[in-house]
């Protein structure tokens, strides 16, 4: 029986709280050597790739870049975070030693070292200096005291004398940071997602007022049930996909790309379709969004299909079928851990052309700009395997797979009949002539144009 279970309760909470002090202390000693050991990696992959002090900036950018990658998928990070934890190791163990020193002590926790690294960045190095005492010595006036100092308190002091001595006019440096202004996507569940933007905070209040006017500018009929947040986050959405800019009113076509298995399009199953960018949507949603497509691309195991999917030596740019498969199959950039969308990818020989390598599905993946210049240019390695799988071998010797989104299985077409993923040149077995007119064509044209008389009124684009 533990401690906790004969003790008065008080006490036992006493116990468990110091306990977790206890163990908080420990952690921020591991964060601190984690940092360490991450400068001290870098180090060692930049001497792994050749790089030193003589190298060109574009090498040594090119060997950072590869070492995140290598950090990224150690870890299992997505490579924003491991390129976080690299800038923050190279402040910590260089101009900031201090701040990692204090962190190792307990008296910093991560959240106020970050805070001090954020508030020190792009400083002159004295003013850098003066704002990152003021962090040391609010900690050690806590540790003292015997109390805790918090991030919010910390941030506050060092914000005050951080605008006392900065040198450059706060209109001058909210300019600058406008530089970096940018709308963001981030899935959620259940076919939701939240859009994001960062703006200036007068105009991003601005927006937030305006669209709360108007939510609250009609009284809701009695069949509206939406609440004010709701029905705010419905103005937003229609003046986005239909509104006006200036006074102009906008004709601009939103184009989003959404895979849909046969049967579900036919109405005979309700298996989820897949939206690019996000993921799995639901079967009534996918209908709908087809039923208003301007164009389909039908890819489909089936012998009538007709797509041409391997080019061999003849062509070394993918032509049009072969280009949207691949992305489709892929989804997004295949390099292990990246999520940027295959649409806007390149696409890469993975054996590459001047090598023997052919244009097609097999030999084709699509690589953003940034892992495609890391395959090319570090220590990088891939292989394609059976059913779209990329080997990756890193700089380090770590072995990674990425799968496809969507590999496209064998199925049965027909009495006895398999035919292979598209790409494979040849039928798994014995089949017949196609009819001259095939009824699943029929009938998907015809679910269609019923799904289209269905959803006129209401469509989303």
């Amino acid at each position: 029986m533990t401690a906790s279970l004969i003790a008065p309760p008080e006490t036992a909470l006493a116990w468990e709280l110091a306990a977790l002090a206890a163990f908080d202390g420990m952690i921020r000693q591991i964060q601190a050597d984690q940092y360490r050991r991450i400068q001290r990696a870098r180090e060692l992959a930049a001497e792994v790739e050749g790089v030193g002090e003589w190298s060109t900036s574009r090498e040594r950018d090119l060997a950072t870049r590869s070492f995140v990658a290598e950090l990224a998928t150690t870890l299992g990070q997505h490579e924003a975070s491991a390129s976080r934890l690299v800038a923050e190791a190279q402040r910590l163990t260089g101009q900031r030693r201090a701040t990692l020193d204090a962190l190792e002590a307990g008296d910093l926790g991560l959240t106020q070292v970050r805070s001090v690294l954020e508030l020190t960045q792009s400083l002159p190095a004295d003013i850098a200096d003066a704002v990152e005492q003021v962090a040391l010595d609010v900690a050690a006036a806590a540790v003292a005291d015997g109390m805790v100092s918090t991030n919010g308190e910390v941030s506050r002091r060092m914000r005050r004398v951080r605008e006392r001595l900065q040198p450059e006019p706060l209109s001058d440096r909210r300019a600058q940071a406008a530089e970096e202004r940018r709308v963001c996507v981030d899935p959620a569940a259940d076919g939701m997602a939240w859009l994001s933007l960062f703006i200036e905070a007068d105009r991003a209040l601005a927006i937030e007022r305006r669209l709360g006017a108007l939510a609250t500018r009609a009284t809701p009929g009695p069949e509206d049930l939406r609440t004010v947040t709701q029905r705010a986050a419905d103005v937003a959405a229609d003046l986005l996909l239909g509104g006006c800019l200036d006074g102009e009113s906008i004709d601009v076509s939103a184009h989003v790309n959404v895979t849909v298995p046969v049967m579900t399009l036919l109405g005979l199953s309700d298996d989820p379709a897949e939206l690019e960018g996000y993921g799995p949507i639901d079967a009534d949603t996918a209908r709908r969004l087809a039923a208003h497509a301007p164009s389909m691309r039908r890819i489909l195991v089936h012998p009538e299909s007709g797509a041409v999917l391997s080019y061999g030596r003849d062509t070394y740019r993918a032509p049009a079928d072969l280009d949207g498969f691949v992305r489709v199959r892929d989804g997004q950039c295949r390099f292990p851990g990246c999520s940027r969308r295959a649409d806007r990818a390149d696409l890469d020989h993975t054996l590459a052309w001047q090598h023997g390598g052919r244009t097609d599905a097999s030999n084709l993946g699509a690589l953003c700009r940034h892992h495609h210049r890391l395959k090319h240019e570090t220590g990088w390695r891939v292989q394609q395997e059976p059913g779209g799988v990329m080997r990756w071998t890193s700089p380090a010797g770590h072995l990674l797979r990425t799968l496809p989104e969507r590999p496209f299985e064998a199925v049965k077409v027909g009495e006895g009949v398999a035919v292979g993923p598209p790409g494979s040149s040849e039928p798994l077995g014995p089949a017949d002539p196609p009819d001259p007119i095939d009824p699943l064509a029929e009938e998907l044209e015809r679910v269609i144009e019923e799904d289209q008389r269905r959803y006129r009124v209401d469509a989303p684009f």
